[in-house]
């Protein structure tokens, strides 16, 4: 829903816990480092004046570039202090009895897009073993992620990292997720997250689900 996510992200406050910093919050600030910890409160005091979470007014107020708030926001996941849900997002503390977890709705993923997505894996980075097709089909099921997304994020491991690996290819993946990104047009509407769709567009090739679609609705996959 684009139009939604123009306004920003909705914002849930911990439950019991209306006005003041957690202490676990301060015992963890070590481990978080200071980007992630102030990117918590700033969080919590929207959340508390019932504003949503837009990522430039973050940029803005807090002097950091967006790609900081990303890896901040997907350090935020990785601890357990906040639960993505898509057009909300619920601040958590992690062992706090009052802030249950809150998981993603699972979606199916299309057997053609899978296949498709595995046969792409192989042919640019290395044969994908049974363990790594496992983790790519949770990333589409569980994470709700289009196989088109994490090609893109398969092409940007490969011009940043010195030794692609799934494990780099998973961190390119929880960063995007942390910021909503679900969908190819989620990406081409945060431009700056990646620089390789070109390329991407350019050599992808549609799977017969998708070929089916197009044939009805021309346009869409323009």
């Amino acid at each position: 829903m684009p139009g939604q996510r123009t306004q920003g992200v909705l914002l849930r406050g911990v439950a019991g816990l209306p006005i003041q910093v957690p202490q676990e919050l301060l015992h963890c600030q070590a481990q978080l480092g200071p980007t992630a910890t102030l990117v918590w409160i700033n969080m919590l005091a929207l959340s508390q004046l019932g504003r949503p979470l837009k990522i430039d007014h973050l940029t803005e107020k807090m002097g950091l570039d967006k790609l900081e708030i990303s890896k901040a926001l997907a350090l935020l996941a990785d601890q357990g202090w906040i639960n993505d849900e898509g057009l909300e997002i619920q601040l958590t503390v992690p062992g706090h009895l009052e802030t249950a977890a809150v998981s993603e709705e699972p979606a199916e993923a299309e057997p053609e897009a899978f296949e498709w997505l595995v046969s792409y894996y192989s042919a640019r980075v290395a044969m994908a073993s049974p363990e790594e097709m496992r983790k790519l089909l949770y990333w589409m099921e569980a994470k709700a992620l289009s196989h088109e997304v994490i090609a893109v994020a398969i092409e940007e491991m490969i011009v940043s990292a010195a030794h692609p690996s799934f494990a780099y290819l998973e961190g390119i993946l929880r960063n995007w997720h942390a910021v909503g990104i679900r969908t190819y047009n989620d990406l081409l509407e945060n431009s700056h997250l990646t620089k390789v769709l070109g390329p991407i567009a350019g050599r992808r090739e549609l799977s017969p689900a998708e070929q089916k679609w197009k044939e009805v609705f021309p346009d869409e996959l323009d």
